[in-house]
């Protein structure tokens, strides 16, 4: 499988796709691609709130559903916070498994993730 570099325009393959996938997951706010309306990160507009506790964990339960729904081809196995404080900054690394060829047993996810205060709930899209 391969794909094409969306600030080069060279073909992209291996981990390099990956890497480039997961950050459209999770940069992309949800609601602004046209025809996948359910794609994109919810989490996006927890950004600035302080870092407490409850928050981290919100984050990674986010980050980790968007993962698992979009990018089959990599696991996350820990979320290790390198630094958080309370203005809102966050230092965080994913660690994960790379799964090449997990994406031939894969369908489209068609899912909705919405976040309400503490809840995350992920739901079919309609």
């Amino acid at each position: 499988m391969s794909d094409i570099n969306a600030y080069s325009g060279e073909t992209l393959t291996g981990f390099a796709e990956i890497e480039q996938s997961l950050e459209k997951i999770l940069t992309t706010p949800q609601g602004v691609r046209l025809r996948r309306e359910w794609f994109g990160n919810p989490g996006l507009r927890l950004l600035g709130q302080n870092m407490t506790p409850d928050t981290i964990v919100l984050w990674y339960t986010i980050l980790w559903t968007l993962v698992e729904l979009f990018e089959p081809r990599f696991k996350i196995r820990r979320f290790a916070v390198e630094d958080a404080d309370r203005l809102g900054q966050l230092d965080a690394t994913l660690i994960g498994e790379h799964k090449p060829f997990a994406h031939l047993n894969w369908e489209q996810a068609a899912f909705f993730i919405s976040v309400d205060g503490d809840i995350v709930r992920v739901r079919e899209a309609a």
